[in-house]
């Protein structure tokens, strides 16, 4: 195996060129002392330019050495070519006392120069020894060789040292100033290395604002230099439905969209202020103000930033956020402390609707405590399948038989504090656990009734409740198809009911989803009808089957005639669609009787049930459509 060549660094590149110019500029004044000597008279003229012109020869064979990439062995044979002539001719013009014995310290410079310490301490010794042995000979006469008297040729041959010698030191001090630049380069370097680290240990990689830790150092620093008019205002904010934006545009759109929204909060802030990012779709700023501040208005600012139109590929979507406030007046109360109060206050924003603010109270302190007890519990009862689905029935009004019946979730079993379903709903769908109790919401309605119809009431429906947070995951349509395949329920016989919200976001992934549903057979319907938006495109685009007319509307219709003339308009409007209409809240007669008149098709509410057990439910069903062959009673034998 041969070795392969190594390449030259840029030290070693300086060097060999450095070596170059040496050899060049000796080569040059040893023409110029070949002249000199040739016009001198005396008798060692030819001894001499033997000598220096054998240098001359040998200066060009180190040329070629380092060529050939010898430049080591060019070096040794360059230097005691040098030492080994100086001192010869030294010798013959009479030793000591020559012009020449002042290249001796050259030869030093240029030894560690061109050798470093290999070559260093030999040719110091050498020259040394040759000092001794030349005093010595001209003291005692070993070899008699009596000093010329000065002529211009020594004159010239001491101005060309001279040369040598200057040369030497630009040469010297030129590699001395290279070296310092480099290392305040080198030095440079580490400084804004040191800067970029401590600015990466303070600052968000995605963002560029401050993290966690930066923003809690501040924190203190702000509380402890606080006036006696002055407080530390936090604003906790967290990104509504941000999640949808990665799951339908993927996370490079998400972090484009979380950087534009750190530059807009960026905006908002003086010098004095700080913005961070905790995590995710989290952020944090923190501001010090006097008690004078209208603190409402730059939350309201904050919002507005945010709720700026950001295009997405070819999308256009408007992001909302929700925003906690807790406020310091003293240095007494921690970071973390004052991050969780605005934590709690942003969720309380959460439960507001969203795209708003509030503020941290006592009051708050004890809902996130109620709210905690309330996750930890839906979760143990998830676990542990102690939820139930209870089912209200609709009727048909023109036939006055229960069709169809609506799932509720209810928490009887092992609800130690009785928490109601208006209490633990709104949890649910305000954090991620709406996707598993939505999960098992949708996979028990579909197994109910395919029980009703094995057990013999097969023309009945079942509806189920989904909310925007479960359409924006992407596997939702597929959660419904195992579900329906599972159960062996035919498509048809499930209904999912929506908001109006959740079909007016123009979101990819919602409407690949709802297609979907549309084409395996599931009924669609929109809930709260008439609370929500005035676009009624979606009826269309997305196909929906029934609308369900808010208990809002419902309750005054016999006694308002602006309630009459909406529930009368939608009535009209959804029989010109070929869509069926669910009056919610029915609880008289009266209403009734005005709902058949304007021929509604179906009612729900207390009048006829309330939500029941599926073993209630069935009884009511047989009881109220008129069924004479005991299937509840096989129904209800068979579940036990």
């Amino acid at each position: 195996m041969t070795e392969s060549k190594k390449h030259p660094t840029e030290r070693d590149v300086f060097t060999i060129k450095r070596f170059r110019q040496v050899m060049w500029a000796v080569f040059f004044l040893t023409v110029l002392h070949l002249i000199n000597i040739f016009l001198g008279d005396n008798e060692t003229k030819l001894t001499k330019a033997i000598v220096v012109s054998g240098v001359m020869a040998l200066i060009g064979f180190n040329f070629y050495l380092t060529k050939i990439d010898k430049e080591a062995l060019a070096r040794v044979l360059f230097l005691w070519t040098l030492i080994l002539s100086v001192t010869y001719v030294s010798w013959l013009n009479g030793a000591l006392g020559d012009t020449s014995m002042m290249r001796y310290p050259l030869l030093v410079i240029y030894s560690i120069f061109l050798g470093g310490i290999r070559l260093f301490f030999p040719t110091v010794a050498f020259l040394i020894l040759s000092v001794l042995l030349l005093g010595a000979n001209a003291i005692y006469g070993w070899i008699p060789n009596p000093p010329r008297q000065l002529g211009w040729d020594q004159v010239i041959d001491a101005t060309l040292i001279i040369m040598i010698a200057a040369y030497a030191s630009w040469t010297v001090n030129s590699d001395f100033n290279a070296t310092l630049r480099n290392l305040n380069i080198e030095n440079d370097k580490v400084l804004k290395s040191r800067a970029t680290i401590q600015l990466m240990a303070e600052r968000d990689a995605l963002t560029g604002l401050h993290n966690r830790p930066a923003c809690e150092t501040y924190y203190k620093k702000a509380t402890a230099e606080l006036n006696d008019n002055e407080q530390i205002i936090l604003l906790f904010l967290d990104l509504d439905n941000f999640k949808s934006v990665n799951d339908s545009f993927g996370h490079n759109a998400g972090d484009g969209l979380l950087i534009t929204i750190a530059e807009e909060l960026k905006r908002l802030l003086q010098p004095s202020d700080l913005a961070c990012r905790l995590s995710g779709d989290e952020f944090v700023l923190i501001i010090k103000r006097n008690d004078l501040f209208n603190i409402d208005q730059f939350a309201d600012g904050i919002l507005k930033a945010i709720n700026t139109p950001y295009h997405i590929h070819d999308s256009t979507i408007r992001m909302t956020g929700s925003v906690g406030i807790a406020i310091a007046s003293d240095d007494r109360t921690e970071f973390d402390e004052m991050r969780k109060k605005a934590d709690i206050a942003m969720y309380k924003s959460k439960q507001m609707g969203k795209n708003t603010f509030s503020y941290y109270s006592k009051r708050l302190q004890e809902e996130n405590l109620r709210k905690t007890s309330i996750l930890t519990g839906l979760k143990d009862a998830l676990e542990n399948n102690l939820l139930d689905l209870h089912t209200q029935p609709k009727v048909n009004l023109s036939t006055n038989k229960i069709e169809s019946a609506e799932a509720l979730m209810r928490w009887n079993r092992s609800n130690p504090y009785n928490f109601t379903p208006g209490e633990f709903i709104p949890v649910i769908e305000s954090t991620e656990l709406i996707h598993e109790i939505g999960k098992w919401g949708v996979e028990e309605a579909c197994r109910i009734c395919r029980r009703w119809h094995d057990a013999g009431f097969d023309n009945m429906s079942i509806a189920v409740n989904v909310s925007s947070v479960q359409l924006m995951r992407s596997n939702f349509s597929t959660l419904v198809f195992k579900a329906l395949q599972e159960s062996g329920l035919a498509p048809q016989f499930l209904e999912i009911e929506l908001t109006e919200h959740v079909l007016i976001q123009h979101n990819k992934t919602v409407k690949n989803q709802l297609k979907y549903l549309k084409d395996l057979g599931v009924q669609l319907s929109i809930d709260d009808f008439g609370t929500g938006y005035s676009n009624l495109s979606y009826l269309i685009n997305f196909k929906v089957d029934t609308i369900k007319l808010d208990q809002s509307f419902i309750a005054k219709v016999n006694t308002s005639s602006e309630h009459f003339a909406v529930v009368k308009a939608v009535i009209q409007m959804a029989q010109i669609l070929d869509l069926s209409v669910v009056a919610e809240g029915v609880e008289s007669e009266a209403v009734k009787q005005v709902l058949i008149d304007l021929k509604c098709d179906y009612g729900q509410g207390y009048l006829w049930s309330k939500a029941l057990p599926e073993g209630d439910f069935i009884k009511e069903v047989a009881r109220f459509n008129g069924d004479n062959d005991n299937k509840s009673s096989d129904f209800i034998k068979s579940e036990t």
